[in-house]
């Protein structure tokens, strides 16, 4: 009896655990297919964009990572460690026959943006998302929204007002962090079998975020890309990003992200083998977004040619053309079997097609980009297994941006610098120089002579060291709407304008860049944002009672030394 009892529940076991089995197995997202390639096209280089090295939270090297890519059959890489800009970026370089591309990710007051080729910066780059992306700029380099859909508000990119470079449409660090607890568990389950289609089971179709996109395309080029984010690093109880928990596991690795999804980047010629010129090539196609993505675990390599054709001129994706008389779109795409090839005008689909090729003739002027899905597509609703950056058609051609200028004010009242005082920390130093100098650019202002200052914040770590020139407003600034002032600086730096409400230690600011030439700097009163915990969101103009210019550990590290000339300091209406 005993024994007919243990083979019976011998094979009750043996049952489950083929049920297990063939539950697991069903559940289990479909396998990667293969593609044939694309004639006639364009050269192209697959890589990965946004990597974290263990140089900040990721766990691998950059030679890891490299080699990583090589196995997942990526071309090239752009590795994006938390920074604040002041790192050499290491040159361009071939690892495992890789193009390894490095950049820096910096933390703004409005979320992440990514910096790509950009030098080293002259001061830490940090404070409000305009200023980080004025000074990305200034040194050549584009700014890219960083997961702008985050669910965790304080990486989620929020200063949409300031128009970013360019925009993440995908991340994959974001992609799972909303799923449901059944999504993630069945992704857990299938990691060990299908690595790739099983982080991609987690994405969807960010139509929220994509909505945005068009519309910014509307008024101005807004490239995309598609970010691996990619740390091999999951930490417990992660509360930061960087990431600094001590406890984590080396999941989801490198090369498993790596085959998740890529960019296609739409070079000038095949890449040669030389880094330097290499990366030229592929930065100048992320930075312009002369890009599409594709989910290779869905289906790998993928190719898509998209085209647009008037008056015997041809442009790609990223690029704009204008209307003479009609515009010829044409998308050609190397897909599976029975993938639908969709063209998209300001987000609206305006053709669709389960053919390899798709052409639509136009006079409407519009965004134009292309979506394509493949059966069994995941998410709600299904991400796009391909997803092209725009064609402009008629806008943007020639396009310019104007040089903002400064309003001309209906009357200014000087500033009392005669009557200026310094203000420091500790062991800092805040002391008013004469300036010998008689360069008509520091003339006095309605008989206010310009303020020398010269500042040393003291060295160590950063303790809220401060040095500081502070200038009375008796009777408050209600009557007016702007500060102005010139400005020159011994060194490239950024310090802080800031107004303080009498006595107290409430106080609004923003920050302004100053070099060795000399620079007109013209702020609204209402763009001043709290320092701290103040009161009111705006400053309070009737109750304001000092006008200073402030150098604080925000863009200057412990230790660091020099000198401003300011002059011509008015409020102005």
């Amino acid at each position: 009896m005993t024994q007919l009892l243990r083979h019976r529940g011998l094979r009750i076991i043996g049952l489950l655990v083929a049920l297990v089995l063939v539950i697991g197995w069903m559940l289990l997202p479909p396998a990667t297919r293969d593609t044939a390639p694309l004639a006639g096209g364009p050269p192209t280089a697959r890589g990965a964009y946004h990597i974290h090295s263990d140089r900040s939270d990721g766990s691998g090297s950059v030679d890891d990572i490299a080699a990583a890519a090589a196995r997942a059959g990526l071309q090239f890489i752009v590795i994006t460690d938390h920074g604040d800009g002041t790192r050499q970026p290491d040159a361009p370089q071939y690892r495992h026959g890789v193009l390894v591309i490095d950049a820096v990710e910096l933390n703004t007051a409005s979320g992440h943006l990514v910096a790509l080729g950009m030098p080293a910066a002259p001061y830490p780059f940090a404070g409000a998302a305009a200023d980080v992306l004025e000074d990305v700029r200034r040194l050549g380099g584009v700014g890219i929204a960083a997961h702008p859909d985050s669910p965790r508000p304080a990486l989620r990119w929020s200063a949409w007002e300031v128009e970013p470079d360019g925009l993440e449409w995908l991340n994959a660090d974001s992609g799972w962090r909303d799923e449901p607890g059944l999504a993630l568990a069945r992704a857990v389950l299938s990691y060990g079998i299908r690595p790739a289609p099983a982080m991609a089971a987690l994405l969807d179709r960010p139509a929220d975020l994509l909505a945005r996109w068009d519309s910014a395309g509307a008024t101005r080029p807004m490239p995309a890309l598609a970010a691996a984010d990619a740390h091999a690093r999951l930490g417990f109880r992660q509360e930061s990003d960087p990431d600094v928990s001590t406890i984590h596991v080396r999941l989801p690795g490198y090369e498993a992200t790596f085959r998740t999804f890529s960019n296609h980047a739409v070079l000038n010629q095949p890449l040669t083998g030389d880094a330097h010129a290499d990366a030229v090539d592929v930065l100048r196609a992320l930075k312009f977004g002369r890009t599409f993505t594709v989910i290779d675990a869905l289906a790998t390599p993928g190719a898509l040619d998209f085209t647009a054709t008037a008056a015997q001129r041809t442009t790609g994706v990223g690029d704009s053309i204008p209307i003479h008389g009609r515009v010829s779109l044409r998308a050609r795409l190397s897909g599976p079997p029975g993938t639908t090839l969709q063209l998209l005008r300001n987000g609206v689909v305006v053709g669709s097609t389960t053919k390899d090729e798709l052409v639509l003739e136009t006079r409407e002027p519009g965004v134009y980009r292309i979506e394509a899905y493949t059966a069994g597509a995941p998410g709600l609703p299904p991400i796009p297994w391909v997803l092209s950056n725009p064609i402009y058609v008629g806008l943007h051609d020639g396009l310019v941006s104007p040089a903002p200028g400064a309003a001309t004010p209906s009357s200014r009242i000087p500033a009392r610098t005669a009557d200026a005082s310094t203000e420091k920390g500790t062991n800092d130093v805040s002391e008013l120089v004469d300036e010998p100098t008689t360069d008509s650019r520091d003339r006095r202002f309605a008989g206010e002579p310009p303020i020398g200052w010269r500042y040393a914040l003291a060295p160590g770590v950063a303790a809220g060291q401060y040095a500081a020139v502070a200038l009375p407003t008796i009777g408050g600034l209600a009557d007016f709407g702007r500060v102005r002032f010139t400005v020159r600086a011994s060194a490239p730096v950024r310090a802080w304008v800031q107004l303080r409400a009498g006595s107290a230690t409430e106080r609004w600011g923003r920050t302004f860049y100053a070099d060795g030439e000399s620079r007109l700097i013209d702020l609204p009163l209402t763009s001043f944002r709290p320092i701290g915990s103040t009161s009111t969101a705006a400053a309070p103009l009737p109750r304001i009672e000092s006008l200073l210019f402030v150098i604080d550990t925000l863009n200057n590290r412990p230790g660091s030394s020099g000198s401003l000339t300011l002059s011509e300091i008015a409020f102005v209406r």
